[in-house]
């Protein structure tokens, strides 16, 4: 019996010092990172693909352009992983990592020498060896990872959604005389910025200032009864996915107004079960952002009114070629999340899409009616009517 027990304590002390050393390795990583250049504004091109920013970036030696998501939300930046073995990406360490899903995975990392971003580059940058789940639509926007906030932090930010431009710099890009600034704290190790909100007169902290995040303003389920104003709709979803695929989560949705500085906007504010905090850029594309990472300030430039979607009543996702099934609906739809159907408007996914990305980047071609009629698997069926 006493020497199971020093087997196993021996076994333990080996596993928290490879814990410990794993944690410093990604320390000293994101810690490391840096651009040489001095006096430089760079200016380079993306594309706004699902309401995401897409940037082409360089690794290392490697001259082809690969395609990021680039995400102020991401605490470090993500490279795919056949991508990151065909590079030899030296593995440093592991990590756990957690997404807005709520879901956690642990991960490899490792050190990419070099991110070239037009005629600039960062070095020695720390990225989660990335895995797709098969659910996940992250893979569909861009498919060779993230750009996460432990390269923005190295640098000053200014997104044009209007001329879809992403400047950055070394010095703080200025603010034109109309915008409101909304100041942020971010962790030590990474540039995620989380800001205050006052909504309907409460002051909500820790929202993550996300631009990884294609959806407008959700909120914490606790925070709910907080705002007196009725509930527009509650809808249970399993549609929402991100790195590492969906998971089922409950949001109730409010009109309410939002003050950014002194600006006052309506918008439907979500409140997810999951428990995220998140400003993402269906809201925030309305705007000019700057993120100034010295002051830890971000100015936004209202370029028009702003309009942010409320979330669909309704929504499915393929079984096979098939069949669909539910991965979203509301209590007085008679649907239950998971439901399996044989049709939406007669058609099943191999008539209207050949893969799950198609499916993805195409939902719309489902909604092209004003009401959906939804074929169960026992022969009835159920008119919708879809609602945003």
């Amino acid at each position: 019996m006493k020497n199971v027990i020093t087997c196993c304590c021996a076994t333990v002390l080996f596993s928290v010092l490879l814990s410990s050393c794993s944690y410093v390795a990604n320390v000293r990583l994101l810690t490391g990172g840096e651009i040489r250049r001095t006096n430089y504004v760079e200016v380079i091109p993306f594309e706004y693909r699902k309401d995401l920013i897409v940037v082409q970036a360089r690794l290392n030696g490697d001259m082809q352009e690969r395609e990021f998501i680039l995400d102020t939300g991401a605490f470090d930046s993500k490279v795919e992983k056949e991508l990151a073995d065909r590079l030899a990406l030296d593995v440093i360490a592991r990590k756990t990592n957690s997404t807005a899903q709520g879901i956690s995975q642990s991960i490899e990392v490792v050190r990419i020498d070099s991110v070239g971003l037009g005629e600039t580059t960062a070095y020695d940058i720390g990225a989660g060896k990335l895995t797709y789940a098969p659910s996940s639509a992250s893979q569909c926007i861009a498919a060779d990872g993230i750009i996460g906030a432990n390269l923005m932090k190295l640098a000053h930010w200014k997104i044009d959604y209007e001329s879809k431009k992403l400047h950055f710099s070394d010095g703080a890009f200025e603010a034109g005389s109309g915008a409101h600034s909304v100041s942020f704290d971010r962790p030590m190790l990474s540039g995620t910025p989380s800001i205050d909100i006052e909504i309907d007169g409460v002051d909500v902290d820790d929202v993550l200032f996300d631009v990884g995040y294609n959806g407008g303003l959700v909120l914490p389920m606790s925070l709910a009864d907080r705002f007196d104003s009725p509930t527009v709709m509650t809808v249970l979803d399993k549609s929402t996915s991100g790195i590492f695929g969906t998971r089922e989560d409950s949001l109730l949705v409010k009109e309410l107004t939002v003050r950014l500085g002194e600006d006052r906007i309506r918008v439907p504010v979500s409140f997810s079960s999951v428990g995220k905090g998140l400003l993402g850029n269906d809201f925030l594309e309305h705007f000019e952002v700057i993120i100034n990472y010295d002051t830890k300030t971000i100015h936004l430039d209202r370029r028009e009114d702003v309009h942010v979607v409320a979330p669909r009543n309704f929504m499915v996702a393929s079984e096979g070629d098939s069949l669909w099934v539910v991965n979203r609906t509301t209590r007085d739809l008679g649907l239950a999340l998971g439901d399996t159907l044989r049709s939406v408007n007669g058609k099943t996914p191999v008539d209207l899409f050949s893969s799950f990305c198609d499916y993805f980047m195409n939902v719309d071609r489902l909604f092209d009616a004003d009401d959906l009629v939804v074929e169960r698997m026992d022969g009835t069926t159920l008119s919708i009517t879809d609602k945003e």
